[in-house]
């Protein structure tokens, strides 16, 4: 069968093509691979990791007639964008246009998949996508809450689970482990006087260096803020290449014991290069704190307010001393995410 799917992004965003490319990858044993991605560059395309056998497609109208046609003349696979899912009116609306398409390819022998998406808040809108999402044979959730609000399918890891480090790799010594990377989101809160010193202090006690990274472009200024004023160095985009930062992040994180912060592909890259996650948040409801709850990964969380300046160390020593178990939990989290590439493949069969 051939394969569609979509590959957009934020264009700024190393999260967002390090997941779709691990998804791209899981389907691309499902049939021929062709992958909407709009007017992005070639840097953005760089973190896809396309083959010179993939087919793409730069415009909405060329990408809607051949998804049309060929549901019309065969049965093929649809494959949702991965991703955060935004239940509001616009988002929803997209869904509700697929439904006589995922029907017809259906009636077919076509195939719809739905995998590796979180609902960042649940609205009414939730009905309708979730009324088109019966039409798929594969639908997964990479939170609980999201598969709640949703009501069917299942939770199955976060598609970056598989990147990085081999397995043999994540679980060795941590004995050139000498950075602490933070990655804080540049629209959200920021930590304050008493949380930054007390961020110091723990650095100071374990010998490890700060090192404050963008995980996408706009966090550039606020990590070198942050850096000057913990006395650290900061890793920022200097290009709009995401293979090219992707890279450089994956070479701090390999040589980082924790990775403080509020971004959740910053917790899970770190991770898949064998770094430790402590996530700042202040309620479970944190789309971070969800993701690593449901592949087994927790009590990684320090909230905003310090109230005890000790906590945050603390909390760091619990993490560092539950090394293995919390690492093994990524292990097994590529063993589901295998499984679940192996379920999209035999759709096809």
């Amino acid at each position: 069968m051939r394969v569609f799917a979509s590959a957009m992004g934020q264009i700024d965003n190393v999260g967002d093509t390090v997941l779709r490319r691990a998804f791209l990858d899981a389907l691309r044993g499902a049939g021929e691979l062709n992958v909407f991605v709009g007017a992005r560059s070639d840097h953005y395309l760089s973190g896809l990791g396309l083959h010179d056998s993939d087919r793409i497609y730069r415009t909405s109208a060329e990408w809607r007639h051949e998804i049309s046609r060929s549901t019309l003349r065969e049965a093929s696979v649809y494959a949702f964008n991965a991703g955060e899912m935004e239940l509001q009116r616009a988002y929803a609306m997209r869904y509700v246009r697929l439904a006589p398409h995922l029907l017809l390819n259906r009636l077919r022998g076509g195939q719809s998949v739905h995998a590796g998406f979180g609902v960042r808040e649940k609205t009414l809108w939730r009905i309708p996508v979730s009324a088109t999402l019966r039409l798929c044979g594969l639908v997964t959730w990479r939170d609980a809450y999201s598969r709640d609000a949703m009501g069917l399918g299942r939770i199955a890891p976060d598609w970056a689970f598989v990147t990085g480090a081999t397995d043999a790799n994540l679980l060795a010594s941590t004995a050139d482990r000498s950075i602490l990377a933070l990655s804080v989101r540049y629209n959200d809160r920021r930590p304050d006087d008493l949380w930054l010193e007390s961020l110091r202090t723990l650095a100071n006690t374990l010998a490890l260096d700060i090192v404050a990274v963008a995980q996408i472009e706009r966090d550039g200024p606020l990590a070198q803020e942050l850096a000057a004023r913990l006395g650290g160095t900061a890793v920022v985009w200097d290009g709009p290449d995401h293979f090219t930062q992707e890279q450089k992040l994956r070479e701090v994180y390999q040589r980082s014991l924790l990775v403080v912060g509020d971004r959740l592909h910053a917790a899970v890259i770190g991770l898949t290069e064998g770094a430790l996650p402590l996530v700042i948040a202040d309620a479970d409801q944190s789309k971070a704190v969800r993701t690593l709850d449901s592949v087994g990964i927790r009590g990684a969380t320090i909230g905003w307010n310090l109230d005890d300046p000790a906590a945050l160390e603390r909390r760091a020593r619990d993490v560092i001393s539950r090394r293995e178990p919390i690492l093994r939990h990524v292990v097994e989290a590529r063993r589901v995410l295998d499984n679940l590439t192996q379920s999209i493949r035999k759709l096809t069969t």
